[in-house]
């Protein structure tokens, strides 16, 4: 569909709702219209039909007077002069329905009726009053008689005298009636087709407005409501827990618009919430872990000095015992001897062994304040890279590092040195001869980056969870304590940094990626008081 937007769609609704309102008031002028001038016609048709009716009484009491009386000569006149009076009301009224239309006919055949009873009027009077000359009353009543005498639908013979013309005169009053009576007949079959045709148009109007309310109703619930309840159900969702839930809306308006923000609001949400159930695991375990290091600290601060002494006294004995039986235990002693001197040396060993354990201990259960400086990390990795690479066991493995930037960080360089040592040795002991341990350096947002990536052993997911676990080891017995990756956290996490290790599997490496603050915590405030300071000036 088109993408409108709601302004749009709004400008369209309002045309809908204007387009209903006009229809309506066009069905409803055209009905009043209608009706006013059906009623206006059939006033001015009854005004003339009064007026016909004043004008045939006036004629009907015309008679012919008695000879020789001059008062019924003079009562004659009046009457006379009376339907005189009585046919100019009636001419009036029937020159305004024929100027106005208000007739079904033209009206020619009653004009004409009219100037013949004029004619015949004013001849009646003239002979009734042979010294006086009467003219016709109404204006143009010779001209038509000359011109238009065929269109009288009078027969038009000699008549003489006023009994004859009286005669004439009640014959041509009584066709008014009929002609009258006829074009009324015909105004209200004009009317009754007028209020037809209006009955059709008001309704056809109603059925076209109740279609178009339909259609806006039914867009309204389209445009507006069904959208507002999906965000409205969308929210909700959200408000209950349900981050992934997605709307889906295409009306191609802002609507759409604001599901699609609404929808990107959520995705992030789901990343954030994602994250911080992530940190809390790792604070969880971070802090399982800190008790846990606590206690091997407690621990290691208590026993490791006692523990020192007996060995100590272990390794001094053996070493006497070897110097003083060393004359006597000579290779061709027999066998006896060789056992001895083994059994002696395994001794020492084992004796020395616990002695670091120990000494690991100690190290592990001081909590001395860092001492930061500013320190090149690629001249401190490129130190421990080449110091391992001159040892004999790691002969057949290779270690490539070739920094692509300088990063400095304010960090302590021995505890750092000493992290960097412990995961290039983990990696190169979990390596066969051949294998490589890429390292990578680069400074990100603040953060010195650094990418420790093997081809190992690889890792599961079991060790994975456990592997900065105190005493935690997959090495063979013997090989390992288990407390140099607990060490590197605890100095990761006094600087302030975190350190994060994936594996795709068994079998298949493992990469180790330590992240520390460049600046450390009172550098980062001065840089920023310092900012503030600059851009206020």
């Amino acid at each position: 569909m088109p993408k409108w937007p709601i302004r749009v769609k709004l400008i369209a609704g309002f045309s809908l709702v204007v387009g209903m309102m006009l229809i309506l008031m066009g069905g409803s002028i055209f009905g009043l219209h209608s009706f006013h001038a059906s009623n206006l016609t059939l006033v001015d048709q009854l005004r003339e039909l009064g007026a016909s009716k004043d004008l045939l009484e006036s004629v009907f009491a015309l008679e012919p007077p008695r000879e020789g009386t001059a008062e019924a000569r003079l009562d004659v006149d009046r009457k006379v002069e009376k339907a005189q009076e009585a046919l100019l009301v009636y001419f009036k009224e029937l020159k305004k329905n024929t100027t106005r239309g208000n007739r079904a006919n033209s009206g020619l055949e009653e004009l004409a009726l009219v100037f013949l009873m004029d004619h015949d009027l004013a001849t009646i009077r003239n002979q009734l009053r042979p010294a006086a000359t009467v003219e016709p009353l109404l204006p143009g009543t010779k001209s038509y008689l000359v011109n238009y005498a065929d269109k009288i639908p009078v027969r038009l013979g000699p008549v003489d005298g006023p009994p004859a013309r009286i005669a004439r005169l009640n014959h041509t009053s009584m066709l008014l009636p009929t002609m009258l009576h006829q074009d009324f007949y015909s105004i209200l079959v004009v009317s009754q087709k007028q209020y037809q045709a209006s009955r059709v148009i008001v309704w056809t109007s109603a059925l076209m407005v109740l279609v178009m309310l339909c259609a806006l109703a039914a867009l309204f619930h389209r445009w507006v409501l069904y959208p507002v309840r999906l965000l409205q159900r969308g929210v909700r969702r959200v408000a209950r827990g349900a981050f992934d839930y997605k709307i889906d809306l295409h009306t191609g308006d802002e609507m759409q618009a604001l599901a699609e923000a609404f929808n990107d609001m959520t995705a992030r949400l789901s990343v954030t919430y994602a994250d911080l159930e992530r940190q809390v695991q790792e604070r969880s375990k971070q802090l399982v872990r800190s008790e846990r290091l606590a206690s091997v600290g407690f621990l290691a601060a208590g026993v490791a000095h006692e523990i020192n002494n007996p060995l100590a006294s272990i390794a001094f004995c053996s070493e006497a015992l070897e110097t003083r039986l060393g004359p006597m235990l000579e290779p061709g002693d027999g066998s006896d001897a060789k056992v001895v001197r083994n059994y002696l040396r395994m001794i020492q060993e084992e004796a020395f062994r616990c002695k670091s354990i120990t000494e690991k201990l100690l190290d592990f259960s001081r909590c001395a304040d860092i001492q930061r400086e500013r320190t090149d990390l690629a001249g401190l990795i490129q130190g421990v890279v080449e110091m391992v690479q001159h040892m004999g066991k790691y002969r057949g493995k290779h270690v490539v590092f070739q920094p692509k930037e300088a990063v400095t960080a304010q960090v302590d360089s021995q505890e750092i040195k000493q992290v960097v040592l412990n995961l290039v040795v983990n990696a190169l002991d979990s390596m066969e001869s051949g294998g490589t341990l890429r390292i990578e350096l680069r400074e990100l947002e603040g953060r010195a980056e650094m990418t420790f990536s093997d081809e190992g052993c690889g890792m599961t997911p079991d060790v994975l969870e456990n592997i900065f676990e105190p005493f935690f080891t997959k090495r063979r017995v013997g090989k390992g304590t288990g407390l140099g990756l607990s060490i590197t956290q605890r100095i990761i996490s006094q600087h302030r940094g975190e350190i994060t290790a994936t594996s795709p599997g068994e079998d298949q490496g493992s990469t180790f990626i330590v992240r520390l603050p460049v600046r450390s915590a009172g550098d980062a405030d001065d840089a920023h008081h310092t900012n503030k300071t600059t851009r206020a000036a």
